[in-house]
Formats: structure tokens, C-alpha cells, sequence
């Protein structure tokens, strides 16, 4: 949407759009250095290429944009549940949260953690291939067993357990952690979890 545009007319979904834009907008009073600016016949700039406004870019782009806000999402709000879960935790110990920083970064995959770069291929979380993924699983169960609560009977499972456990116990262990991963999330945050996606579909 045009920002810059003032919300015209009192219909429900122009009230809805007036409090989407009220909540995102920075107010001019705490941030007088920042303006909306009209976006009417510029192009939109996405991954280095530009886009026509007002036009929706092709599919595979609009599959890429939705796949990074998903990924994006997840990440931070992995981050913030940890935080606020994490028994034990002291925010005001540096030395504390980069251990727990480096321990949650473990479950994505490499140069995803700060930096989101679009993939070649499912990976993650998302992989296609089990025991591709069941790798990135395994670090979540190590990060959320240090979690305030009642836990399932699968976390207490050991490492050797884990390693040698077959594909239908690995998918039940998966299936597990997805549950309670977004019961938490719904727990401490009062609405549902965005999750990873995949971009590619599986053949």
C-alpha cells in the first residue's frame, strides 16, 4: 500500500487499514526525522531487481518474499520465546547470552541465523530429506529442554537414543517438538507461531 495515501471512507476494512497504519507508523511527535513518502511510479526494489509498483512481480518472487518474512519471522521468534522460557537465564550477563545465543543459532542452517539468503534448495528445518532435517530438530530439543514447564516423555531421550532411533520414532520426535514449540509459543505470546516454509516443492 501507498503509506503516503490517506485512508479514505468508513467502511470496516478502511478502519481496519487506519489501525494496521497506526500501529506501524512511527509517530511524528518521537520520530520527527522520519516521513512517509509516495511510492506512486516508483519501482519497488527486491534481491537487487526492480519491480514495478503496483504490479504484483512474478510468482516465483512473490514465493521467495513470502518464504523470507516466514523464515525471518521464525528466527527472531525462536529468539524471543528462548529468552523468555529459558529458566535460569540472567539478561544481564553478556558472557551468559552469547553461550545461548551460539546455542540457538545451531538450529538453522549455516549463514541463515543473521543473514537470510534465498536457498537453492529446502534446507533446515524445512529440508526435504529427513535425516537432513532431523539434524537441525535435535538442536531445537537441546535448546527447548532448558525450557520453564512440563515437558513431553520424548526430551528426555538420550543423545545415543536420538542418533540410532528409526525414521517413524524420528518423525514422532519431529511431530513432538513442532507441538510443543507452538503450544509455548501460544503460551507466552497469546497468538499462534509463524513456523519455517518451504519454497520448493517436494517432487
Amino acid at each position: 500500500m501507498d503509506l503516503s495515501v490517506p485512508v479514505q471512507g468508513s467502511t470496516k476494512a478502511a478502519k481496519r487499514r487506519q489501525d494496521v497504519l497506526d500501529m506501524l507508523m512511527p509517530k511524528s511527535s518521537i520520530y520527527p526525522e522520519v516521513q512517509t513518502r509516495s511510492v506512486t511510479n516508483q519501482l519497488l526494489v527486491w534481491q537487487g531487481k526492480e519491480y514495478p509498483s503496483g504490479v504484483l512481480p512474478p510468482e516465483d518472487v512473490v514465493r521467495e518474499i513470502l518464504w523470507e518474512l516466514y523464515e525471518l519471522n521464525f528466527i527472531h521468534e525462536f529468539q524471543s520465546l528462548d529468552r523468555r522460557a529459558c529458566a535460569d537465564l540472567d539478561s544481564s550477563n553478556v558472557a551468559q547470552l552469547v553461550e545461548r545465543q551460539m546455542k540457538v543459532s545451531r538450529c538453522f542452517p549455516i549463514n541463515s541465523f543473521r543473514h537470510v539468503t534465498i536457498p537453492s534448495e529446502n534446507r533446515g528445518l524445512a529440508a526435504d530429506d529427513l535425516s537432513e532435517r532431523f539434524r537441525f530438530v535435535v538442536e531445537l530439543l537441546h535448546v527447548m529442554k532448558s525450557w520453564r514447564g512440563d515437558k513431553p516423555a520424548i526430551f528426555s531421550i538420550s543423545m545415543d537414543n536420538l542418533h540410532d532411533s528409526t525414521r517413524q520414532t524420528r518423525i514422532l520426535i519431529e511431530k513432538t517438538i513442532a507441538k510443543y514449540y507452538c503450544q509455548q509459543f501460544f503460551n507466552h505470546f497469546g497468538r499462534a507461531a509463524q513456523i519455517p516454509h518451504r519454497l520448493f516443492a517436494i517432487n
